[in-house]
C-alpha cells in the first residue's frame, strides 16, 4: 500500500511540474469522445442542444474562464507577498515551475474565453460542427486548469500557514530601522 502512495505522489509531482499535460489530457478525452461518437453512431455533445442554449453555454463558459483567470492573479499575489522561510525555499526550488503553471493557467483561460466568444459568433446552424468540438476541448482544458489552480492555491495556503503558525522555525524577517530624510528620525544605536 505504501508503494501506491509513493507512485501517486510521483504522478502528482510530474503533473505539477508539467502544465502541458493538461492540454494532452483534454485532447485525449476529446479524442476518446470523438471515437465513441463515431463507433456508437451518435451525435456530438452540442448537436442535441438548441442553438440558443448553446450560445448561453458559450457565454457562461467565457465568463467562467475569465473569472478563473482572475483567481489565478490572486494566487500570484499570494505567492508574491508571502515571505516566510518555507515560501522562500519554494521560490528558490520551484519558482520556474510555478511561473509555468500560472502562465499556463492565465494563457489557457484567455484562449478558452476567445474560443467561446468565437463560437458565439460562428455557431448559427442547427449542427455546430467543428465549433462544437472546439468548445468541448476548451471546456475540458478549462476543467483541467481549474483543478491545477485549486491545487496551487491549496499548496500555497498550506505553506503560508506553516510559515505563520511556526514562528520559531520560520523567524520573521528583521528590517533594520534607517533614517528617512526630512523626518528627523535617526537610526537607533546600541548603548
Amino acid at each position: 500500500m505504501a508503494s501506491f502512495g509513493v507512485f501517486a505522489r510521483r504522478i502528482r509531482d510530474l503533473w505539477g511540474e508539467r502544465p502541458a499535460v493538461d492540454w494532452l489530457m483534454a485532447l485525449a478525452l476529446l479524442a476518446g469522445h470523438l471515437i465513441y461518437c463515431h463507433a456508437a453512431n451518435t451525435d456530438a455533445f452540442f448537436v442535441s442542444i438548441t442553438p440558443d442554449r448553446r450560445k448561453d453555454i458559450y457565454t457562461t463558459a467565457a465568463s467562467a474562464s475569465a473569472l478563473i483567470g482572475g483567481f489565478g492573479t490572486a494566487a500570484i499575489s499570494q505567492y508574491a507577498t508571502a515571505s516566510g522561510r518555507r515560501m522562500l525555499e519554494i521560490r528558490r526550488r520551484f519558482g520556474a515551475s510555478l511561473r509555468r503553471n500560472w502562465g499556463g493557467i492565465l494563457s489557457s483561460m484567455l484562449i478558452i474565453t476567445g474560443i467561446c466568444l468565437l463560437a458565439l459568433m460562428l455557431d448559427s446552424q442547427k449542427n455546430p460542427g467543428l465549433t462544437g468540438w472546439l468548445v468541448e476541448v476548451a471546456l475540458l482544458l478549462g476543467t483541467m486548469r481549474a483543478v491545477r489552480l485549486i491545487w496551487l492555491f491549496g499548496m500555497l495556503i498550506d505553506v503560508a500557514d506553516q510559515d505563520v503558525t511556526e514562528p520559531r522555525r520560520s523567524p520573521a524577517v528583521a528590517i533594520p530601522q534607517t533614517r528617512r530624510p526630512g523626518t528627523g528620525n535617526h537610526p537607533t544605536t546600541p548603548e
